[in-house]
């Protein structure tokens, strides 16, 4: 739901209706009252004031009277004062403003007094007809009185507590984001106006915090050119905390009022925010930026043209030529005519989370979940409930999957503003255990750190977790939901790409992983293990699960168009030599086969079968015996 705007004049009580005729009002009256309305007209809010209050003094007994005092108050700022004005109207003449009725349940709902909201709702469409012609808004509302009443029933469970530590001030804290593993909190603090010789404004910075051993530490601001004299907030930061995506207002090269940027992070140093540019930014307000665990897909908030109102929820796509693709809306299953906010993606690259006032809530923006993966996001999005949700504000979501935790902010204290809340997030997550992998990436002659593309793969599955190693250090971290194996992957430009299988059996009872990635420089002798070139048993037929290796050889050939390779075929030692020979020349013959398949020229490639020569591990295991049935890539010439 939204936070009450009032605008009184949509009563249309301008007139007096036929319920008011037992109330005689004299010419000077209606003379006083045109002088009001003058007033407002005039945007002379102190003289309607006093004109008003003289008028609900004389004429106490006059509906109208009522009805001009409550819009005056409406439009300075005094919900209070017009609320009391509205009730006294409807006691005076309970048929003749509808409308008043609506304002009620608004401000009762507003206010989480969901009961008497509904009995003022019910009032209202008893003098409606049509209920299908009622503005969304009005329909929303009563929707969501009801279903505010049955979250109220179920009584107040799973209560959310305060980010622990020195995250929450008496400023506001608000849009926390989380590292996979749950070592790094990014989050935006405001400190609030304060009354001097010289009035400071409020100030919307970036903090971080880092937790070492479970102990969190004291929440840092981010230097200067990330926080700057300006506003910069609504962050999230990359699985790794490495990349931050941000929004701020008013920078010299902002295309509108606020845009997204964005920074890394390599070793202690993040660098100069660049702005993302067109088509992503725009002359009109972005915010919420979120990159999904994918590593290449955004998603943003925006009330940019062609939505379906207010702010929506969109998305882009890093295309190879890294320039973000045309912005996507995510359809009217997310976006409602109101605002969407605050998008996050699990590693599972399905669970979305997202805040909402357009949607049955329980009041002001509330929380919501949907899976992205079904067509056309087909499920409605599901409300989170009681008590993560209220009658006031919660927004800005993140997710620890690993731990199964979740923080988000809400307004509810009502002494110390906007916090950060920390609440149990297993009832939401599908895949409530995810694995964490950390490593470093290295130069295998040189021992050097490179800052390589690392991917994580479940087998058989198109979802892929990717981040960039750090350029400095060469560690990564990323994650990935709890699957039987997995293939990782690395690249690095000027060198050849990596393949790693690994099972579940290899994930310790923490569900972290820690392994290191050595790439080996492309150069004439130079060769690799495609761990993840997989056949049909006994066959030389490719399997699905092969396409991420082949991609990265199909790369290879493209960045080094002058080179050639030895593709190599291993069997293990189960058969005879000549039938492994045979079988082993044929799968090599395959992978050949596909690269010509996807335009390489069949005269940079040798196919080489060796059975079940030259093995690898022991033959007297099945985990051997895998092992030794490989395909290998060589390098045999360079221009």
């Amino acid at each position: 739901m939204w936070k009450l705007l009032l605008i009184l004049v949509f009563f249309g009580f301008g007139h007096v209706l036929k319920a008011q005729e037992a109330y005689y009002v004299t010419p000077i009256a209606k003379s006083k009252l045109k002088k009001v309305n003058e007033s407002l007209t005039a945007l002379d809010w102190e003289q309607a004031k006093i004109l008003a209050e003289h008028l609900v003094k004389q004429y106490p007994e006059w509906p109208e009277a009522w009805r001009v005092y409550a819009e005056v108050y409406q439009q300075t700022g005094d919900l209070r004062s017009s609320e009391s004005a509205v009730r006294q109207l409807v006691k005076l003449d309970s048929l003749s403003y509808p409308e008043a009725f609506r304002w009620i349940a608004e401000w009762t709902f507003n206010r989480g007094q969901y009961a008497e909201a509904l009995k003022n709702i019910n009032r209202y469409f008893s003098f409606i007809h049509d209920t299908l012609s009622l503005p969304y808004r009005t329909r929303l509302l009563h929707s969501s009185i009801r279903f505010a009443l049955g979250q109220k029933s179920r009584g107040d469970i799973g209560i959310p507590q305060k980010q622990a530590g020195l995250v929450n001030t008496s400023d506001d804290e608000y849009f926390p984001s989380l590292s996979v593993d749950g070592s790094v909190l990014v989050f935006t603090r405001q400190t609030k106006a304060v009354k001097t010789p010289i009035e400071k404004k409020p100030q919307e910075d970036l903090y971080y915090l880092n937790y070492s051993d479970s102990a969190p530490g004291v929440p840092q601001p981010f230097a200067y050119p990330i926080n700057t004299t300006g506003n910069e907030g609504t962050q999230s930061i990359r699985q790794d905390g490495r990349l931050m995506f941000f929004t701020a207002c008013s920078r010299p090269d902002t295309k509108g009022g606020c845009d997204i940027y964005y920074c890394v992070k390599s070793g202690e140093k993040w660098s100069h925010p660049v702005n993302l540019g067109n088509p992503v930014n725009s002359r009109y307000w972005e915010s919420t930026p979120f990159l999904a665990p994918d590593g290449k897909t955004l998603y943003f908030s925006s009330n940019r043209p062609g939505g379906h109102g207010g702010m929506d929820i969109w998305q882009v796509t890093l295309q190879p030529d890294k320039s973000w693709s045309p912005p996507k809306n995510l359809g009217a299953s997310i976006n409602s005519p109101l605002d969407e906010m605050s998008p996050i993606l699990l590693v599972d690259g399905r669970t979305f989370f997202f805040a909402s006032n357009g949607q049955v809530g329980m009041g002001g923006f509330d929380l919501y979940v949907t899976d992205l993966s079904k067509p056309g996001f087909s499920d409605s999005p599901k409300n989170l409930g009681y008590m993560l949700n209220t009658n006031y504000d919660e927004d800005g979501i993140t997710i620890n999957a690993q731990t199964n935790t979740g923080l988000f902010a809400s307004n509810r204290d009502s002494l110390n503003g906007k916090d950060i809340y920390q609440f149990d997030a297993s009832p939401f997550i599908p895949d409530h255990r995810i694995i964490t992998l950390t490593g470093k990436v290295t130069n295998r002659l040189t021992g050097l750190p490179l800052g390589a593309r690392v991917d994580l793969q479940p087998h058989g599955d198109s979802l892929i977790s990717s981040v960039d190693a750090d350029p400095v250090s060469g560690i990564f971290l990323l994650g990935i939901p709890d699957r039987p194996a997995y293939r990782l992957g690395a690249v690095y430009p000027g060198f050849l790409p990596y393949s790693q299988y690994f099972s579940k059996d290899s994930v310790n009872n923490s569900g972290k992983v820690f392994h290191s990635i050595e790439l080996e420089p492309i150069e004439q002798g130079a060769a690799i293990i495609l761990e993840n070139i997989f056949f049909a048993f006994n066959s030389f037929d490719l399997l699905p699960e092969s396409g991420s290796d082949l991609a990265e050889i199909l790369n290879l050939f493209r960045q080094n168009p002058g080179i050639m390779v030895e593709i190599a075929g291993y069997t293990d030692n189960v058969g005879t030599d000549e039938y492994n020979i045979i079988l082993s020349q044929k799968r090599a013959e395959s992978v050949m086969k596909y690269l010509i398949s996807r335009g390489i020229n069949p005269g940079q490639m040798i196919a080489k079968g060796y059975g079940r020569s030259g093995p690898i591990a022991t033959n007297e295991t099945e985990e051997g015996r895998r092992l030794n049935r490989r395909t290998e890539i060589k390098v045999i010439r360079l221009k």
